[in-house]
């Protein structure tokens, strides 16, 4: 099996140690090697997830060795709505819905961009639904243990909202401002990190299958080479 390297463009610290504490070891196992990379120049903290920002980002990796694959980690809550498939999202779609439609968007502006660097075949974006902390929620005792809270109230949240990545993104109901409600010592970059490796992927798979459909698609990059 031939090894591959992905480059993941990401929007902060606490993607980037999911992404290097967590994605990188289980997918080594598939000799799919993914790097974190923070948007913006070197030594800035990420954020400010603006298209044009992130399309430099990009166009970087696309002009890199041309058997490399580029992927993303944004939120949908911090997307700002100039960002392709933002503005116009219909009310009435499901999550998952939602989230292809914007990646797709995303893809179809880049295939624009850069044709010559074939983003259709090196390009798998993924908007986490609705913030990274939803996948926090995949086991509500680990959760529940790492913020010194109680079972209940996780549950709740999960039986108000209907699902893990249907915690939604309003900017007092999203899921990082949920947990900050329960826990006023949540840090997002620590909490992230440690409670995210003790939940696992095979948790994290079964309770998001959005989040599944991705890995499962970085999980096949190696066969396809």
């Amino acid at each position: 099996m031939n090894n591959t390297t992905v480059y993941a463009v990401v929007e902060g610290q606490t993607e980037q140690a999911f992404v290097d504490n967590v994605l990188a070891p289980y997918l080594g196992h598939f000799n799919v090697f993914i790097y974190a990379r923070l948007i913006g120049k070197p030594g800035h903290k990420g954020g400010n997830v603006r298209f044009e920002r992130v399309r430099k980002d990009i166009e970087h990796f696309l002009k890199q060795r041309r058997d490399t694959y580029i992927t993303t980690m944004f939120d949908y809550f911090r997307l700002p709505y100039d960002w392709p498939g933002r503005g116009e999202m219909p009310a009435n779609l499901s999550t998952e819905e939602k989230a292809n439609r914007i990646e797709q968007a995303a893809l179809k502006e880049l295939k624009r961009l850069f044709p010559e660097h074939n983003p259709e075949a090196r390009l798998i974006p993924y908007i986490q639904m609705h913030e990274f902390e939803a996948l926090l929620f995949s086991d509500i005792s680990i959760l529940s243990d790492g913020l010194g809270i109680q079972n209940c109230e996780i549950e709740r949240i999960l039986n108000e909202c209907g699902g893990h990545e249907e915690i939604n993104e309003g900017i007092e109901t999203a899921p990082s401002k949920r947990l900050e409600r329960l826990c006023l010592r949540y840090n997002k970059v620590v909490k992230g990190k440690s409670i995210s490796e003790q939940t696992g992927l095979e948790t994290i798979r079964k309770r998001c299958p959005h989040f599944d459909s991705w890995l499962r698609r970085m999980e096949k990059l190696a066969r396809q080479k």
